[in-house]
């Protein structure tokens, strides 16, 4: 039987259609994705201002973003973990202890309940923390879990004047007033009377697990 020219083009297109979904599955990667969620968190004896934050995931042109509202709004502590909220699936930061982390805390029961709207899934929650000193540790949380990833320094750097700038360049002494001009008065009291002047929090535990095991063991009971 012979195919005529409109066949031939129904079937150039499905062959088409058919590659196209192929590849759109495979650039995806959607058995490489999970569910989590980051936030930053600081001191509040060390307020700072943190203009962006985000992962490089294994995507080179895809970001993962960390969560710094608590942050830019002087409200947050050490080892403070924001409400989590996700709305897909994402890849992994660049890090291969961290795939491992996330296959362990499945097997083991360890993921979380993050919301998500329609419905919460379960995943597992990063936290950035930012101490004194330019010390940065990096935990990856679930439930009766904390493990630190990640611990660096980092080193001063002058701000160039393009990255000084709110609506117009500003000098750096202005810059610095702009971003810091929420800070209450009475926290920058304590801070010149030289409140946790000494303190290390690159070795301070959060205190996570402890904060929460009421809570999971309470939950663990209701699923029996």
């Amino acid at each position: 039987m012979k195919i005529n020219l409109l066949n031939k083009i129904y079937a150039a297109v499905a062959i088409t259609l058919v590659f196209g979904t192929i590849y759109k599955i495979v650039a995806y990667k959607s058995w490489d994705r999970y569910y989590y969620y980051s936030n930053a968190c600081t001191p509040s004896s060390y307020p700072i201002y943190l203009r962006n934050s985000y992962f490089i995931t294994a995507d080179e042109d895809d970001f993962s973003w960390i969560d710094n509202e608590k942050v830019e709004n002087f409200s947050t502590y050490w080892g403070d973990g924001s409400f989590p909220e996700v709305r897909e699936r994402m890849r992994l930061p660049q890090k291969a202890k961290i795939k491992s982390i996330f296959k362990s805390a499945k097997k083991n029961n360890q993921l979380e309940e993050i919301y998500r709207a329609g419905g919460d899934v379960k995943g597992l929650k990063f936290l950035v923390g930012i101490s004194n000193d330019g010390n940065i540790i990096v935990w990856l949380r679930g439930k009766f879990l904390e493990e630190k990833i990640l611990n660096i320094k980092l080193h001063d750097k002058e701000p160039r004047n393009d990255q000084m700038h709110f609506k117009e360049k500003l000098s750096k002494e202005v810059y610095l007033e702009k971003v810091f001009e929420n800070l209450s008065d009475s926290l920058k009291n304590k801070i010149k009377s030289g409140w946790d002047s000494q303190a290390n929090y690159i070795d301070t535990p959060t205190n996570y697990i402890d904060r929460n095991r009421e809570r999971w063991e309470k939950n663990n009971k209701k699923n029996y």
